[in-house]
């Protein structure tokens, strides 16, 4: 009996997309609606996770998450900046919605880029 082996041909991938994001906009937990104006409280502080600065999103070197890494928002907590979500949620985390645009925006305050491979949000732009 003969084997027929197929060779690893690895498929290109290219890099993921960059998008940008004000890191100061206003957003709200998707299942509880706490709604803070001045951002995300928990991008206020550092990410021991990914090492990203505090007021710059979290950095996905694969891409493609749009909230923060579990690390800073538990840091967040911790620190009182954030609250625990009141949601059915088994970890007690906010759903908080990073909006994605495919250009800087002028009119930011702390604008920065994000690596990701999500697409840009079908509802601001």
């Amino acid at each position: 009996m003969r084997r027929h082996y197929l060779p690893y041909v690895p498929t290109p991938r290219g890099r993921p997309p960059i998008r940008w994001t004000d890191t100061q906009e206003p957003v709200s937990c998707r299942k509880c609606n706490e709604h803070w104006a001045g951002g995300d409280p928990a991008l206020m502080i550092a990410c021991t996770g990914c090492n990203a600065p505090g007021h710059e999103p979290c950095r996905r070197s694969a891409g493609g998450n749009e909230r923060v890494c579990a690390c800073r928002d538990e840091a967040a907590t911790q620190l009182g900046l954030l609250s625990r979500c009141e949601g059915l949620s088994w970890d007690n985390r906010h759903v908080k919605p990073l909006l994605l645009r495919d250009a800087p925006i002028a009119s930011a305050l702390m604008c920065r880029s994000v690596r990701t491979g999500a697409p840009v949000s079908r509802f601001v732009s």
